[in-house]
């Protein structure tokens, strides 16, 4: 693997290096471009952010697209194996995803391995001097955080929710840190965004921005993490493809895009299981991703849609895998938790 968590969407061939990444639906701006942080209320009270990104909500092929997920996250909800084994379905996507997340960013690792890390209590410490186990389990440990804030699919209990600023430090801290700690990144890289004139170690669609344009687009992710009356797929999306755009780690940027993604689906209701394994697909099919995260980077209407209806198809890929979950789980056959 590379020394960081991996390369990313690599650039389109062709693509234009120039493009100035986020959506510009409607306003032509993007989460973080209004001065002093993303989309403030205008005269009459309208969020222009979420003004435009519920615009993009609102095209076609983004209507189907979410309308083919709810269908199917409402079949996967009332799974049999969701009954009363829903945390061993939910430990099982954390295994799952994090090999196929692992294999997206160039660490390629056996599933059984990491399970027997996990059953041997062989994780205790950050490093385990093997460097694709290190950063499998780094994204093992994320999805197991993210567990710990999903609601109980047996009740009416709802977790506390971190502040989108603790949630990105603590995801980047348990991607990034074991490989820091391994010697092959700086430790203040570690739940740190880029300081100015620092390039992103990992490639992606386009330049990175810097300086006071990188501030305002990690100001611009944070609120829109909890920004209200955001579809939950376009948040989602969004957010995603922020991450990988404008790279405002050093490394990670990417694996945690993801990672968010499956929370936020998750807490707002668009796949509230969390057995979804939304990783599946940038792995099977890369060249997808980085056609996808090159057209979100554009910055066109067109582009976003496209990224939008991409990250749809992710979340049903990684669906139909937590439908294959749930049936081991039933067979007895699932070997984490």
């Amino acid at each position: 693997m590379s020394v960081s968590i991996g390369p990313g969407p690599c650039p389109r061939p062709g693509a234009e290096q120039g493009a100035d990444p986020g959506p510009r639906a409607r306003t032509r701006g993007r989460p973080g471009d209004s001065a002093g942080g993303a989309g403030r209320a205008g005269a009459a009270g309208v969020d222009p952010v979420a003004e435009a990104l519920r615009s993009i909500a609102s095209d076609a092929r983004v209507v189907r697209a979410e309308e083919a997920l709810r269908q199917a996250s409402a079949e996967l909800r009332f799974h049999e194996a969701l009954r009363r084994r829903w945390r061993e379905a939910r430990a099982e996507a954390a295994v799952r995803g994090a090999i196929a997340s692992g294999g997206v960013e160039g660490a390629v690792l056996p599933s059984s391995v990491l399970r027997e890390a996990v059953a041997s209590g062989g994780l205790a410490e950050a490093s385990t001097g093997e460097p694709s186990l290190d950063a499998v389990a780094g994204l093992w440990r994320a999805g197991v955080r993210l567990t710990t804030w999903m609601p109980d699919l047996r009740g009416d209990t709802r977790p506390a929710q971190p502040s989108p600023r603790a949630l990105l430090a603590a995801l980047h801290r348990d991607v990034v840190g074991p490989i820091a700690v391994a010697g092959r990144v700086p430790l203040d890289a570690v739940a740190a965004p880029r300081t100015a004139g620092t390039t992103p170690v990992e490639g992606g669609p386009g330049p990175a921005p810097d300086g006071e344009a990188l501030t305002a687009r990690l100001e611009g992710v944070l609120r829109l993490i909890d920004l209200p009356a955001v579809p939950a797929l376009v948040r989602a999306a969004v957010v995603h493809g922020e991450m990988v755009a404008a790279r405002p780690f050093l490394v990670g940027n990417a694996a945690v895009g993801r990672l968010l993604v499956r929370h936020l689906i998750t807490r707002d209701g668009l796949e509230p299981t969390g057995v979804a394994v939304a990783d599946q697909y940038p792995g099977r099919v890369p060249l997808a991703y980085a056609d996808a995260a090159a057209a979100y980077a554009g910055g066109t209407r067109d582009g976003v849609v496209a990224w939008v209806v991409w990250q749809a198809e992710a979340i049903l890929v990684g669906i139909q895998e937590g439908r294959t979950i749930c049936r081991t789980v039933l067979a007895g056959t699932t070997a984490a938790g």
